[in-house]
């Protein structure tokens, strides 16, 4: 119990301080940075740490409080936030002055084994609420889980952002480099708290496995998951097919069968055509596994996503900046062209048999030999 009440009392002293820094920041509640930590606040951080290297599991659950890491709707207007957080229950996100008012001290505790350990809270907490209805709560468990794993995310639209737009999506994550994740335990703890947000974590988790399971079971797998749920299930369907397949009931088995049967099908051999069309699914997999594992490394990666590739011309992809310095290497050399040779129009035009060449006059000022040379001079290939 005495660490219990030390556990509060430097968390909320943290919220006191976090409380004053943005009563006295000005501008635009919703658009400021949060200024540095002052002198107080870096030595409260610095008893935490070592309270967490001590009792870091009773610390997390200090956290997932409500009144921490979920907040009362006081705390949401007094920074500033929205307080209507259902309104992307399925996808939820921490908002953004929330989340600034948490990172110093999520910053200062982001070791791997607090991440695993807040990940596997987070999970536990969220099971707990199966039984009872608790939305603002669900929402902000979910939201915290899925902050954490989009940290350690490497997305495919993240590649072609300019560098002010990756510093800017830097400064409002809790760490920055990655790490192995426990993705097996991670997805055994999200099955086992279904919620209206699961499909939406699960899709992060089976997008981040470093050793990702087989794109049919992560089909079936979300699609069961949705259907649990009772969640929208249209952005997981990878085909025009499988969209146009019920939800499977037993009225809806039996009549799979009676038509089976009245066509003088037996079921084996549509359960057969099923299974050779699952394995052609698994080798298109094992293809597309194969090229990403050949461009690791490089620059380039395999697109998986749903593109409607007739709408970008050749030369640019979805997500690339209209800025051309996204297009410049990190490493590269230069070399002059003055030396290279340049070949001058004639003067003379190619006579034709039959046809009369018009004679070309001088209209404008031409380039002679020397500002050719200048115009050389000053060019470099990279």
């Amino acid at each position: 119990m005495e660490a219990y009440k030390n556990a509060r009392e430097l968390l909320i002293s943290f919220e006191k301080e976090q409380y004053q820094a943005f009563a006295g920041f000005p501008g635009d509640r919703e658009k400021s940075l949060w200024p540095a930590p002052f002198a107080d606040l870096s030595w409260l951080l610095g008893e935490i740490k070592q309270f967490a290297l001590e009792s870091s599991d009773l610390l997390v659950d200090v956290l997932l409080e409500d009144g921490f890491l979920v907040p009362t709707v006081e705390q949401l207007e007094t920074l500033g936030c929205d307080t209507c957080n259902t309104s992307s229950p399925i996808q939820p996100r921490v908002p953004q002055n929330f989340l600034r008012f948490w990172l110093p001290l999520l910053k200062m505790l982001n070791s791997p084994s607090f991440v695993h350990l807040l990940l596997e809270k987070l999970f536990v907490e969220l099971k707990l609420l199966t039984k009872e209805q608790n939305n603002h709560r669900t929402f902000y468990l979910s939201a915290w889980i899925s902050e954490v794993i989009c940290c350690n995310s490497n997305k495919f639209e993240y590649h072609f952002e300019t560098k002010a737009q990756k510093k800017n999506r830097m400064k409002d994550r809790i760490f920055v480099n990655r790490i192995q994740l426990r993705w097996q335990q991670l997805l055994s703890a999200c099955l086992d708290a279904p919620c209206i947000s699961t499909p939406h974590l699960l899709q992060l988790i089976l997008d981040d496995m470093e050793h990702p399971l087989p794109l049919e079971t992560r089909q079936r797998l979300l699609q069961l998951c949705s259907i649990y749920t009772q969640t929208a299930h249209s952005e997981y369907d990878p085909s025009p097919k499988q969209k146009q397949q019920p939800i499977y009931t037993l009225e809806s088995l039996q009549e799979k069968l009676q038509h089976s049967w009245s066509h003088g099908k037996p079921w084996r051999s549509t359960a057969d055509s099923e299974r050779s069309e699952s394995s052609q699914e698994y080798k298109w997999a094992d293809i597309q596994a194969e090229k990403a594992k050949v461009l690791r490394g490089s620059p380039w990666q395999v697109c998986v996503d749903k593109v409607l590739w007739k709408n970008y011309p050749l030369g640019k992809v979805p997500g690339q900046s209209d800025d051309p310095s996204c297009l410049m290497v990190e490493n590269y050399s230069t070399m002059t062209v003055f030396d290279q040779p340049v070949e001058m129009e004639s003067s003379t035009a190619r006579s034709i048999p039959g046809v009369s060449a018009a004679v070309r006059s001088a209209d404008g000022l031409l380039w002679n030999h020397s500002d050719v040379n200048k115009l050389k001079s000053g060019l470099q290939l990279f």
